[in-house]
């Protein structure tokens, strides 16, 4: 009863907690982006904030592989798909038996919003860098997990997501981890 109930319990949570900490409202009125005046110089883009954005990404599971998880277990086949309005991959923990953890790692691709609006899920944003791109690091303070953005361009971002541990310090260690190892060097670069 105990492995039905790991079984199909922690991953509608883990959906669940991915759900919750990746939805983003910018208050506000739209305007269209003014042309630079002659005055202004142009200057290219900065390869720590990765470039000119996220359209080139067109797998969101080729930020990641089975093969980049193998630390921490295995992991079922990955899932595409979308939450809110960014394209995902996540990986979902095989457990073997009761005393196995549970987690869930994926990757999400937000063409449409900047690592300035990663949500504060209850712990607080914190300023990171990872390999050299701007980065920023949010622990959900209400389930275990955390959400790690890292900027593509002015205004996209992939968020390395890790849920479903035994801790929201934990998920972000080993968000950090997979975000150096794996998903930041496969970004576009600026």
């Amino acid at each position: 009863m105990t492995k039905l109930l790991i079984r199909v319990v922690l991953p509608l949570v883990a959906g669940g907690a991915l759900l919750t900490g990746c939805t983003t409202t910018q208050g506000g009125t739209p305007s269209p982006a003014q042309p630079p005046s002659a005055s202004e110089s142009k200057t290219p883009e900065s390869s720590s904030s990765g470039g000119g954005g996220t359209q080139s990404i067109t797998d969101p599971c080729s930020l990641l592989e089975m093969s980049d998880l193998s630390t921490y277990g295995q992991f079922d086949a990955p899932e595409n798909g979308k939450i809110g309005t960014a394209r995902s991959c996540s990986y979902q923990k095989q457990i073997a038996s009761a005393s196995d953890k549970s987690m869930v790692i994926g990757a999400n691709v937000r063409d449409d919003a900047s690592i300035d609006q990663v949500r504060d899920t209850g712990r607080g944003v914190v300023d990171k860098e990872i390999n050299g791109r701007k980065a920023k690091e949010s622990p959900d303070g209400v389930a275990p997990g955390c959400t790690l953005g890292l900027a593509v361009g002015d205004s996209s971002r992939v968020d390395v997501a890790v849920t479903a541990v035994a801790s929201s310090d934990e998920a972000c260690q080993i968000a950090e981890a997979v975000a150096k190892a794996a998903v930041e060097p496969r970004l576009p670069k600026g």
